[in-house]
């Protein structure tokens, strides 16, 4: 599985000619570093989201996929950047062949292509997010009103479930901690009034509402002869719409947008109802800014893509990240059907097929929890109801089968009966967790989007699929595609698909043009791909206790306060004597004949105004130390660095000669840098005092049970008998501490098991650090381990934290932590001869102080001052390794 939050160095091209040139170009401009041309709350926000790092409240890593970030990037470059708002304006800048006629529409349309299960929700809410502080912080340069589109009632209780009450903005780190008290946002949903004075209105609701309704014919008897009953009130009842328009600009998102193409005109294709009711928005309100659609399948019914389409992330890309599970088509061989009226006969062997693929994947995640579901889809209503009424006949499947009825026809075509819909609504939020009644769901047709759970595994189709049908092997596929573990996690997932004979060609066809490798395997071949990892309960005398220390390191802008230009380095920047004059020679060519007919050479502009570029040196510092709204404090300081401590004498900043030193790319560079370290030093802060009040302890025997698809070593001195790991390194490792003599227990420390702490990362934010081994040996200590086959620039500030996490356990404990960081090549050279562990400690230990005694001054200390700076600096370098510090001091002594 690849890595569904890094920055892919390679990818399969698009077939798609305008997404071909957009990837190149905003991925240029995200090389940059600084986001040049975005307005300092949008890099702001861009920083917070992919540069800072993030966990959740329980203590579980938390990342935005690539796949998202591109997304939300493309449309701030595309509508911010290089302002461009429409479909002829993209196509001609990029020039590119549309793949289908672009809408003539009046404002910007952002088609987002994403697969289904890849986060779609949480591109909607940064795009609001970004609206929103751009309305607050950037004089109303976007609106702050949204009009969010669902396809369906279903996709509309998802999207509710994310959004009412604003809960996708609380639960996940989409607004900056300093702007969270700027942050209010009124969602109503569907026919609730939309508030006028609310800062932000996100208006939800589900398609039909643009829909124009026809009025209803008169039936009553002394109506067709009076007229229709006058309303109780004579004045209008506003719409939503109505509602909406008075607000002003607004911005309009569309989920599952391919649905604005279900009604068009038969003789010219035009589409209906749901465009003509946005554009009529769009005269009648202060304008619709944009509009976003995000479909993992936004073709027109052609089957032709959207020629607004700007980010594309297929189905293939998300299989092979690990964002939503692999699928594996399960062939069946000889008579799989009988001639019978009833389904349950006719279908009977692909039926028990799939129950015994269910059964098996049943029996490999009970350990873990897990509840997996057979989903069944038949040809026909009738069909379902027989299919279900023979699963209710066998035992484990008795009183837990689901069935969903759809309608067959109509503009509501594949969405669930109204009859149906509580239940199914009820269906949703139950089928997925832990103790929920269904092991089987039989609908007829296909669910439409929406109702898509997570623990579907098996899927059987029964029914033809042909392109007439418009039922798509991806919308197919949806139903089961969710993970029931968070990308990432370790899991290979998989779901299984039975194979059906109209299915496969129909899939074969998709497959090539998504560019994907689907296995096809014969169904007693298919196998769970996962390990459970769980404690065993005969272990608990090799459980470990792990403090919970409180996060030391935190952001405070009040720190600015403290600083003086006295305490930044005085760097003695040379100032020039003279100005070289800098010219750009011109000449104009006559483009039909190519004959010169000018030429001229002029002088390229010179910084020239102070404010200016004080202003820039500012919002650098500002921007890099993730402070924002501290224009007004740090001007004053970087004010007078500059003019004191930066040149070899005190300047004017009026100075023409300091002004061209401060435009040069070298001066930026090193005065930046030494403003960001100083405010860096002020402003990111370490709790002092813990107190053994503060803490709180974890048993490692607290662990749910986990999947995991990676390497496993086996151990006998852990409370889990086997252990995730990451590496051949790992598993090496893991045999060595079980055969060590003075190990007492040990375990790899697995995500699940949430030990982390934060540390403070090369890019002056926040990051958090995942140790690998906890170790107890027979005298009672313990170690946090780190095993490093390759020693990147951030351990050092690793090694740092982990070190300074391990003096704050045994001082509020009392029970001695120790850190240590065994690297690849040591390991090679030493543990085949080692039979303990302490050894190898010992081992690390020695390199540890040669590496740091060799940093230390050449010079001899002559005097007793001389031996008490030498001592203190030893000191300074041995903190990583604190309780080998009297030792250390003692060797010095004798040296």
């Amino acid at each position: 599985m690849g890595d569904p939050h890094a920055i892919p160095e390679v990818r399969s091209p698009s077939s798609i000619p305008l997404v071909e040139s957009l990837r190149r170009e905003v991925g240029a401009w995200r090389a940059g570093g600084r986001y040049e041309g975005a307005r300092p709350t949008t890099k702001r926000l861009l920083e917070h989201w992919f540069l800072d790092e993030h966990q959740t409240p329980d203590g579980d890593r938390f990342a935005f996929y690539f796949c998202q970030r591109e997304a939300i990037e493309t449309v701030i470059y595309l509508h911010e950047v290089v302002g461009i708002r429409s479909a002829s304006g993209m196509l001609g800048r990029y020039d590119a062949q549309p793949l289908s006629a672009p809408l003539d529409l009046p404002y910007p349309r952002y088609v987002v292509k994403m697969a289904t299960g890849s986060g779609k929700t949480k591109v909607m809410a940064l795009a609001m997010a970004w609206c929103y502080f751009s309305n607050l912080y950037e004089n109303g340069s976007l609106p702050a009103t949204f009009l969010l589109v669902a396809p369906n009632l279903i996709v509309l209780e998802r999207l509710r479930t994310d959004f009412d009450s604003a809960r996708v903005f609380r639960d996940d780190p989409i607004i900056p901690p300093e702007w969270r008290r700027d942050f209010d946002l009124e969602v109503v949903i569907r026919d609730e009034p939309a508030p006028m004075t609310a800062p932000g209105v996100l208006a939800l609701t589900n398609v039909h509402v643009l829909y124009d309704r026809p009025v209803p014919a008169i039936t009553n008897p002394v109506e067709r002869l009076l007229g229709r009953r006058p309303p109780a009130s004579l004045a209008p009842e506003a719409t939503l719409i109505d509602r909406l328009a008075e607000r002003g600009r607004l911005i309009v998102i569309n989920d599952e947008a391919h649905h604005l193409h279900d009604e068009v005109r038969s003789d010219t294709g035009e589409p209906l109802v749901v465009l003509r009711s946005l554009e009529a928005l769009h005269r009648r309100s202060g304008g619709v800014e944009l509009q976003l659609d995000l479909s993992a399948t936004p073709r027109h019914q052609t089957s032709a893509l959207f020629a607004e389409v700007v980010v594309d992330y297929p189905l293939s890309a998300a299989i092979d990240d690990g964002i939503v599970k692999r699928p594996v088509i399960g062939e069946l061989h000889g008579d799989v059907e009988v001639a019978s009226a009833d389904a349950s006969e006719k279908y009977r062997a692909r039926i028990g097929v799939g129950v015994q693929k269910w059964r098996e994947v049943r029996d490999a995640l009970a350990p873990a929890g897990k509840k997996p579901l057979l989903f069944i889809m038949a040809e026909s209503t009738a069909a379902a109801d027989q299919i279900a009424a023979y699963l209710e006949t066998l035992v484990e499947l008795a009183g837990r089968v689901l069935t969903i009825h759809v309608n067959m026809s109509g503009a509501h075509r594949g969405e669930i009966r109204a009859s149906d819909l509580e239940m199914a609504r009820a269906a949703a939020r139950e089928v997925d967790s832990d103790d929920s009644p269904y092991s089987a769901i039989v609908s007829v047709l296909m669910l439409r989007e929406g109702w898509d759970v997570r623990n579907v595994c098996v899927i059987v189709p029964l029914r033809a699929y042909t392109a007439q049908s418009k039922i798509l092997p991806e919308q197919t596929l949806g139903r089961g595609l969710r993970r029931m573990t968070p990308p990432g996690s370790g899991v290979d997932e998989r779901v299984i698909i039975i194979e059906h004979e109209a299915f496969r060609s129909l899939w074969e066809d998709y497959a090539e043009q998504e560019g994907l490798d689907v296995e096809f395997s014969d169904v007693e071949d298919i196998r769970p791909s996962a390990e459970i990892i769980a404690v065993d309960p005969e272990r608990l005398a090799f459980d470990i206790e792990i403090p919970q220390i409180p996060r030391r390191l935190h952001r405070a802008p009040a720190g600015l306060n403290g600083i003086g230009v006295e305490q930044l380095p005085h760097l003695r920047l040379a100032i020039p004597e003279a100005i070289p004059d800098q010219m750009v020679e011109y000449r104009g060519r006559d483009l039909r004949s190519g004959v010169t007919v000018d030429t001229g050479s002029y002088p390229i502009p010179r910084a020239d105004d102070p404010s200016a570029v004080l202003a820039w040196y500012v919002n650098e510092v500002q921007r890099l130390c993730r402070l924002t709204g501290q224009f007004a404090a740090l001007a004053p300081l970087v004010r007078a660095y500059v003019e004191e401590r930066a040149f070899e004498r005190a300047v004017d900043l009026h100075d023409p000669s300091v002004l061209h030193a401060l435009a040069q790319p070298a001066t930026q560079v090193i005065v930046v840098g030494t403003l960001r370290s100083g405010v860096d030093q002020a402003t990111l802060q370490t709790t002092e005092g813990l107190l053994a009040a503060d803490l709180k302890a974890r048993l490692l025997s607290s662990t749910k049970p986990f999947l995991w698809s990676g390497e496993v070593a086996l151990a006998t001195m852990s409370v889990f008998s086997r252990q995730a790991c990451d590496s051949g390194l790992e598993v090496q490792f893991v045999g060595f501490l079980d055969r060590c003599a003075d190990v007492a227990a040990f375990a790899k420390l697995a995500p699940a098991m949430r030990v982390s702490m934060e540390y403070r990362g090369e890019q002056g934010g926040l990051a958090f650090y995942f140790p690998d081994f906890a170790v107890r040996d027979l005298d009672g200590d313990h170690y946090l381990v780190e095993t490093k086959g390759l020693v990147d620039i951030a351990v050092a500030a690793k090694d740092q934290r982990a070190a300074q996490w391990c003096l704050d356990a045994t001082m509020v404990t009392g029970v001695r932590w120790s850190y240590l960081r065994v690297d690849e090549d040591l390991f090679s050279r030493h543990a085949s001869s080692m039979s303990e562990f302490t050894d190898l400690a010992a081992a690390v230990r020695a390199v540890r102080r040669a590496d740091r005694l060799r940093a230390l001054p050449v010079a001899q200390p002559r005097s007793r001052d001389d031996l008490v700076r030498l001592m203190s600096d030893v000191a300074a370098r041995t903190r990583q390794d604190p309780p080998d510090l009297a030792g250390e001091l003692d060797r010095l002594r004798e040296r």
